[in-house]
This record gives C-alpha cells, sequence and structure tokens, in this order.
C-alpha cells in the first residue's frame, strides 16, 4: 500500500507510465525500441520510465482519460507521424484539458526526476478536474514549432535521416522529451515537454508574484523563441510556424550534461 500522489488515498500502488503509453507503443511502431533521457541517471538509456506511486482508481479514471484526450489532440494535429515535414502546425484544442494534461505528464516527470514536485500540489485538483485552471499568474503555456534539420547542411547524415527524408531532405524525427530548464528564474518554474515538433513550456509561478510580472514573464518567453505562442481558454484554435531552434538544437542541453556525467 502506498499513499497515492494524486487521490492521497492509502491504496495499492500501480504503475504510471512518466511518458503516456500511447506514445511509447507509437515510438516502438517506428524503432522497435525506446531511447530516452534519464534525469536521475544523467544518460540515455532504455525502456520505458515508470513511478509507483499511482493508484489504480487513478491511474485507470481521470489521468487515463487525459491521456485518452492527449491521443486525440496529438492525431488530430498531425503530430504522430514518423517525420514532420511541414513548416505550419495547426491544432484545435480545448484549454482546460491539455493544461490538465500537460500538468499530468510533468508532475509525474518531476516525481521522478526528483525536481519540482511540490510545484504541482496546488494544482493536483485540477489536474483530477475537481477545480476550475488556475490563473495566468500561475499557470502559464507557450507553445512553438521546432524547425526540421536540412540534410543537404550535413555532409555524411546519418542512413536513418536519410531513410526517414523520403526524399524530401527534411527531417524532424518524431521523438518525445520531458525536461526542465536548469537555469534558475525567481519567478517561475519552467517546464519542458516536447512531442514531435510541437515544443510545450509550461511556467508555474512562485506564489508571491503578481499578474503583471508574471505577463512581462511570459512576453519575455515568447519575444525569445521564434513563432512562440501563448495558448488560453479564450481561444480553442492555433497556426504556429516553425521557430528557429532545431530538433537537434533542442537536445543539445542533454547531449552536454551526458559528456559531463561520463
Amino acid at each position: 500500500m502506498t499513499v497515492c500522489a494524486y487521490c492521497g488515498q492509502d491504496r495499492k500502488a500501480t504503475r504510471e507510465h512518466v511518458i503516456p503509453s500511447f506514445l511509447y507503443s507509437f515510438q516502438k511502431e517506428l524503432e522497435q525500441s525506446v531511447i530516452g533521457w534519464n534525469e536521475v541517471a544523467g544518460r540515455m538509456v532504455k525502456g520505458e520510465a515508470k513511478i509507483k506511486d499511482v493508484c489504480a482508481e487513478c491511474n485507470n479514471g481521470p489521468l487515463g482519460q487525459l491521456d485518452a484526450y492527449g491521443k486525440g489532440f496529438l492525431t488530430n494535429s498531425g503530430l504522430l507521424v514518423q517525420n514532420y515535414r511541414k513548416d505550419r502546425l495547426f491544432i484545435q484544442y480545448e484549454y482546460s484539458l491539455l493544461l490538465r494534461w500537460l500538468l499530468k505528464i510533468s508532475f509525474n516527470s518531476a516525481r521522478a526526476d526528483g525536481v519540482h514536485a511540490h510545484f504541482f500540489d496546488e494544482h493536483i485538483p485540477f489536474i483530477m478536474g475537481q477545480d476550475p485552471p488556475p490563473k495566468r499568474h500561475r499557470v502559464a503555456i507557450v507553445l512553438y514549432l521546432s524547425a526540421p534539420v536540412l540534410l543537404k547542411n550535413h555532409r555524411s547524415p546519418p542512413a536513418s535521416f536519410v531513410e526517414i527524408s523520403q526524399g524530401s531532405g527534411v527531417v524532424s524525427p518524431f521523438h518525445v522529451r520531458i525536461s526542465y530548464n536548469a537555469v534558475r528564474n525567481e519567478r517561475y518554474v519552467h517546464r519542458i515537454i516536447i512531442i514531435g515538433p510541437a515544443v510545450f513550456h509550461l511556467l508555474l509561478f512562485r506564489d508571491d508574484v503578481l499578474p503583471g510580472h508574471a505577463a512581462s514573464e511570459i512576453r519575455s518567453l515568447i519575444k525569445s523563441q521564434s513563432g512562440a505562442v501563448e495558448l488560453s481558454y479564450k481561444r480553442n484554435v492555433l497556426q504556429l510556424g516553425v521557430g528557429k531552434q532545431s530538433w537537434l538544437d533542442l537536445y543539445a542541453p542533454q547531449i552536454l550534461r551526458a559528456r559531463d556525467n561520463t
């Protein structure tokens, strides 16, 4: 028996995937195996990351429903593809459900890597569908589209790149990464969720941050990331263009940290 991280009840624990299981399944269909960054180990490892502090009622109930929404959202947006070659991304979303799903994923990751987990405590009732969405000065989502890599910029591109480019010369392979910005910010905790070319930035503001200061931080992040937009309950459709950072650029911090840990 263990105390469930979501309902707080002392119940028999189940294994909850850090990355939703349908994303692992999709990756296996493409690559036969799953390789991802393990924050605790400080290196890339094979296998599916799981946590053991979620009861069956939560896992199979509200959390499973959020994963079902996430799968539908990614499918309808055209993000569940081996190689995203478009220079635009059109999404239709329900803000509350999308935010709940992203918070759930990031909360699972935070407990697994041992960083920032307590910042999610106040948002657990919302994740479970019991509270209304948090105000903008408490949580914000910024989204942008990573740029593909052109094979012509590489003298000897890996064979796997050539294979999935299908003659287009454009490579943006499907991958999933859940992490955080290691640079400390005095006003918010910065969590990052990358699914294919979609790069979601979750900003969890500290208790004493005023609405005006939060708005300033959101504008600053958007300004620093080409093509970035803020998701809002005031609209349910968005069209995004490609930013300047490629998917390889986004992996650079992990590559450097892996090198430092060797």
